[in-house]
């Protein structure tokens, strides 16, 4: 989850980050969020939020961005506004068939992407899966947990909770959101899993990311198990696509960075304050001149 969660405001293009919902084949209604305009020789911006959140914390970057770009920015399935995915045990194939069937629905063939946390996992598999589908890859946040914390990871980190009848998952939530800003991982509250980046989400932006995990509490920790189990090392190494690895100060999967780019080194990376991401995702995309967009037919 990143904290920054914000209401829909004022954002390049037609002035306004707006709203609106897909009608997948199955039934099941996708909700996003895009502003912008489509520019001559550039392609749309899709971006994918970190869990359990959605894009309403992603507000603030589509505002930076969209004076440059057309963005578009999905809840993903169970997140946000967004219907769960079908499935019992849903993985990033998943996730990643129905931003296809998205971007289908929406008559774009090929995109940029950027993702943050669970959303770059899941960008990571689009791009593998339909290469012919993104142009530049953008990964911010990618985790390649130890073996022995990702064990700890499956299990303590997203547990499955219920409403009950005295509201305690309303507790629950307010304290699992304000210790995911404490300590990393949040079931390990000692100093040395402290994080340091200041200030502190206010309690405005807490409740914002408390009604977003209420909204995805049936389904969320399914989302977090879909990431736990990707091989993203044996994945990463197999991108063709020019990519940046991104890590955001403060962001506690910026200590694998190195890593990736091990992983990778093809890749772009880059460390950059909060405030500086825009600009780098800005910078990268634009690296080269960009094929005109080309659209498929809405179904």
């Amino acid at each position: 989850m990143t904290p920054g969660a914000a209401p829909s405001a004022a954002a390049g293009g037609n002035g306004w980050v707006d709203r609106q919902f897909v009608r997948l084949a199955d039934g099941r209604l996708l909700h996003l969020r895009r502003a912008g305009k489509a520019q001559p020789g550039q392609l749309p911006l899709l971006l994918a939020h970190a869990g359990p959140g959605s894009s309403a914390g992603l507000v603030p970057l589509i505002q930076a961005l969209a004076p440059q770009r057309c963005v578009i920015a999905p809840d993903m399935a169970g997140n946000g506004d967004s219907d769960p995915l079908p499935m019992a045990q849903p993985t990033l194939a998943d996730q990643v068939a129905q931003l296809v069937e998205l971007l289908d629905r929406l008559g774009i063939a090929e995109v940029d992407f950027c993702g943050q946390h669970s959303g770059a996992h899941i960008g990571c598999e689009l791009a593998l899966r339909h290469p012919q589908r993104v142009r530049r890859l953008v990964l911010d946040g990618l985790a390649l947990f130890e073996p022995e914390l990702a064990a700890q990871m499956r299990l303590h980190y997203a547990p499955p909770v219920q409403p009950d009848g005295h509201g305690g998952h309303l507790a629950w939530a307010w304290h699992f959101v304000s210790a995911l800003t404490l300590h990393f991982p949040h079931f390990m509250p000692d100093p040395a899993h402290r994080l340091h980046h200041s200030p502190l989400p206010s309690p405005a932006v807490r409740q914002a990311l408390v009604l977003d995990l209420l909204k995805a509490l049936p389904t969320y920790h399914l989302a977090y198990q879909a990431v736990l189990a990707h091989p993203t090392a044996e994945r990463l190494p197999l991108l063709h696509q020019p990519t940046l690895l991104l890590a955001a100060d403060g962001d506690p999967l910026g200590r694998y960075l190195d890593a990736a780019a091990a992983l990778l080194p093809s890749a772009a990376t880059a460390r950059v304050s909060r405030e500086g991401r825009a600009a780098a995702i800005l910078d990268f995309i634009g690296g080269t001149a960009c094929r005109e967009p080309h659209h498929r037919n809405t179904p």
